[in-house]
């Protein structure tokens, strides 16, 4: 054959086993069973249905497919897929709602109006297939409904550094016939566990300490027979009975550092059996207090407290683009965070100009605002609603700290704040200098009020509202703190509601982006 011929065949070779390795990475992807309703709570039946490969969707303003809405729809997205032992990062990028469960334990819910952003939780995946479903709304405006992970962590851990005390007794009582260092626990004994201790009816205590990261951890113990466990003072697992080896799980919350284990056993008589293993499902991000590394907060500091009154080391740390939250009866961070009798502290310095301020929130429970330590709004009660107050601002940098406790039920928190009168801090007489009809507004107790780009103090100042204007009512923001308005040169902003006065009802209005 000659030199031609045979670089002729490799290539040929070369090209159907690239061909056949495509193919195999290509089926080998994800493929959803894609559900979508026009609605947005997944009522009634789907009105498309079909298989996706991937879960990478922005749609733009448009819609899915010529079936579903542009805009008010749902969907639902589910997959099976094969894992190899460990921890995974899911990440969801979502504009507006999205719920993400692993095995029917739900990891990620968001369920609640926003703007793009992501989401991200830590979760432990044993060996083999998993079941995944996404369910995911979008209001109006843009629609994006992403979900990706990696994985970040290894396999189990047995490892660790034990004091053991063997007893010839199955209640631990008296003083240890031995006591040894041991470096796991994952035994399996035929007769005596060590020399000088029964084959039979004995018990053991092992007892030490971990080194955790903060974050929500699974440890299965498994014994034959009786089995014990405690984790930072908590007893999570009590099974105090003759039985086969039977393996037992519990998820436990960990604040990190060092972190105390006691495992107890005994055994009543023919194989004994005693083991423990521990994996991290979530984990969560580390005030600098916590950890060397240094976190940059760009927007808002929160700090999230598993208890109403902000105490001791907050379980979750995290940089929040705005305050503006309504969590329904679910918790800020699945598996990190309660659902209740919870607290957060959002802190934040800000530039803003000398002049008058109106700061509102309206939450379901307490809150208390704090402008430059200065107290501003209190209602640190159980009843929802809305709470106004004015400040007067020397200009600079200003710190705002806003806390704010979650009872039971609902949860929802939001802060909005404009500047009232830029120019002046006297307070104006309160009728209007010119007369609105319905559907559009005047101003109110102010002589002038910023209109923005958005309806938020972040956003851009386009233009003002003086008291000889008349301006049109366009549409509120969700909860009616920001109105959308146009002015008579045709601009069009957003303003605060507090200071426009009108006949027509605020929350007649629609909702618009």
């Amino acid at each position: 054959m000659n030199l031609n011929r045979r670089f002729g065949l490799l290539g040929s070779l070369l090209a159907l086993i690239i061909l056949m390795s495509s193919h195999q990475t290509a089926t080998a992807a994800e493929v959803w069973k894609a559900e979508y309703w026009n609605n947005k709570n997944l009522e009634g039946d789907p009105v498309l249905v079909r298989n996706e490969s991937g879960l990478d969707n922005d749609w733009g303003g448009g819609s899915p497919a010529s079936e579903v809405n542009s805009g008010n729809f749902s969907a639902r997205w589910s997959t099976r897929t094969a894992f190899n032992e460990g921890t995974y990062r899911f990440t969801a990028t979502v504009d507006d709602g999205m719920r993400v469960y692993i095995d029917g334990n739900k990891i990620i819910d968001v369920w609640y109006d926003s703007q793009q952003h992501d989401v991200a939780a830590d979760y432990y995946m044993s060996s083999g297939e998993h079941n995944i479903v996404v369910e995911y709304y979008e209001a109006e405006g843009n629609a994006v409904a992403k979900l990706s992970w990696q994985q970040v962590g290894g396999g189990q851990n047995f490892g660790g550094n034990w004091t053991a005390q063997y007893y010839n007794n199955i209640s631990l009582s008296g003083a240890p016939t031995v006591t040894q260092q041991e470096n796991m626990i994952n035994y399996v004994w035929g007769g005596s566990p060590v020399a000088g201790v029964n084959a039979d009816n004995f018990s053991v205590r092992w007892s030490g300490s971990l080194q955790l990261d903060a974050g929500t951890y699974r440890f299965t113990a498994a014994g034959d027979d009786g089995i014990r466990l405690w984790v930072n003072g908590q007893q999570i697992i009590n099974q105090w009975i003759e039985q086969p080896e039977t393996s037992y799980s519990a998820d436990i919350y960990v604040p990190g550092g060092s972190i105390p284990v006691t495992l107890e056993h005994y055994d009543r008589g023919g194989t004994a059996a005693a083991k423990l293993r521990w994996s991290q499902l979530t984990s969560v991000t580390v005030t600098e207090s916590q950890s060397s590394t240094s976190q940059t907060f760009d927007d808002w500091k929160g700090e999230y407290f598993n208890n109403i009154n902000l105490s001791g080391t907050p379980v979750l740390v995290r940089n929040d683009k705005s305050v503006n939250f309504n969590w329904g009866s679910s918790s800020p961070l699945p598996n990190v965070v309660q659902d209740d009798l919870f607290s957060v502290r959002w802190s934040r310095s800000v530039i803003l100009n000398a002049g008058t301020y109106q700061f509102s929130t309206f939450s379901d429970d307490g809150v208390r605002l704090y402008v430059n330590d200065q107290l501003v709004l209190d209602k640190w009660t159980t009843s929802p609603g809305r709470v106004d107050g004015t400040v007067t601002i020397p200009g600079g940098q200003t710190a705002i700290r806003l806390e704010f406790f979650e009872m039971r039920g609902l949860s929802e928190i939001r802060l909005e704040w404009d500047e009232v009168n830029p120019t002046s801090t006297t307070t104006e007489s309160p009728t209007p200098a010119v007369t609105a009809s319905e559907g559009n507004a005047v101003l109110k107790n102010v002589r002038v009020l910023s209109v923005r780009s958005g309806p938020n103090l972040d956003s851009e100042r386009v233009d003002f509202i003086t008291r000889s204007m008349v301006v049109r009512l366009i549409g509120q923001h969700s909860g009616g703190f920001w109105i959308k308005v146009e002015l008579p040169n045709g601009t069009a902003g957003w303003a605060s509601s507090k200071y426009l006065s009108s006949p027509t009802a605020f929350s007649s209005l629609p909702v618009v982006e």
